[in-house]
């Protein structure tokens, strides 16, 4: 039965995105090439779109998954009016960050989804957040959801680590005997399963159908930041909070350096550019499917590194120490990785 409702979402996704393309193209709601965009066609933003269409239609049909995921849903239908409003108007960094902001309020504070501890990652004692558990959440959230959207420069890439971060939650949703959870983990990589043949290039097509635009990414942002709090938080967590950073660690990685480097260089850390690690290394030679290999298979390494050290029972702070360095590294590495000229 599950792998029936599986292929509806594959295929309620698919079908939506291709009766929406016409519709796009149509309003106007599509990407021009241009600046840094390399594409050569105007391409619909609809991916979002799409993907919620899936999501919704086969949670409302799948018993108890309507029902714990409603609050997600909805929240979710908020944060991709903001993104496809940003997608047709572009709205500025301050006025989308406070959207965001609002959305991720009304989570902690009304839903009561929350961060209220990070574990014993600094000393062996629990680190409780207590006053600063709102300030904690909202911030996480709207970091987890730029952070996904800085990922979407390169056909595949975004959905691509997506799937390994909800791939991780749900093995441990499993793991823990929760089945709603790990369902609809999956229900979203299916959907995402149907985006991506027709984002991703094919020999046979040669460009992307169908873009996710910033209401796809930054949706798919606010649902990873909402999974990864409630496998992290309460008396039986699927897994300790330090190892929700080693299931996202590729977007973290990226998006924390430009928080860091952007300032420092006079720059907002939210506005676009062509310096994520991801157009470095096209800047190098590298193809589009090798950069989303590449990255997508370093997502899977540093998630399984994790996870390893989930079911041994590492201790959390070595485990959070070990994050640190790695992402010390990336830093100083990073600042090497130089652009190859063009003439």
């Amino acid at each position: 039965m599950m792998f029936l409702y599986l292929l509806s979402a594959f295929a309620i996704t698919a079908i939506s995105l291709l009766g929406l393309n016409p519709v796009a193209v149509k309003v106007g709601l599509v990407d021009i090439p241009g600046g840094r965009k390399t594409h050569l066609s105007a391409t619909p933003l609809v991916g979002g779109l799409g993907i919620f269409l899936g999501i919704t239609c086969i949670s409302i049909a799948m018993p108890g998954v309507s029902t714990e995921f409603a609050p997600l849903l909805s929240l979710s239908a908020l944060i991709l009016l903001i993104g496809t409003v940003d997608d047709a108007k572009e709205l500025t960094p301050l006025i989308r960050t406070l959207g965001h902001s609002l959305v991720a309020l009304t989570m902690a504070v009304i839903v009561g989804v929350e961060v209220r501890s990070l574990g014993p990652i600094i000393t062996d004692n629990t680190t409780n957040l207590d006053i600063l558990t709102v300030p904690i959440t909202v911030f996480a959230t709207v970091g987890v959801i730029n952070a996904i959207n800085m990922t979407d420069g390169v056909d595949g890439l975004t959905g691509g680590l997506a799937i390994v971060t909800l791939s991780f939650i749900s093995a441990f949703a499993f793991y823990s005997g929760q089945v709603i959870t790990g369902s609809f983990c999956l229900i979203i990589i299916s959907s995402l399963t149907a985006f991506l043949s027709l984002n991703f290039r094919q020999p046979w097509r040669k460009r992307a159908l169908v873009y996710l635009g910033d209401a796809g990414s930054t949706t798919l942002g606010f649902m990873l930041a909402w999974l990864l709090i409630t496998s992290t938080q309460g008396i039986n967590p699927n897994f300790a909070p330090v190892y929700a950073l080693w299931f996202l660690a590729v977007p973290l990685f990226d998006a924390v350096n430009l928080l860091i480097k952007r300032p420092l260089q006079g720059r907002s850390p939210f506005a676009p550019g062509n310096d994520h690690l991801h157009h470095m290394l096209l800047s190098r030679g590298f193809s589009a499917k090798q950069v989303v290999l590449m990255l997508v298979s370093t997502a899977i390494a540093l998630g399984g590194i994790g996870c390893i050290g989930s079911l041994l029972g590492a201790s959390q702070s070595l485990m959070f120490q070990l994050f640190v360095v790695l992402f010390s590294f990336y830093f100083c590495l990073s600042g090497r990785i130089k652009k190859i000229p063009t003439h």
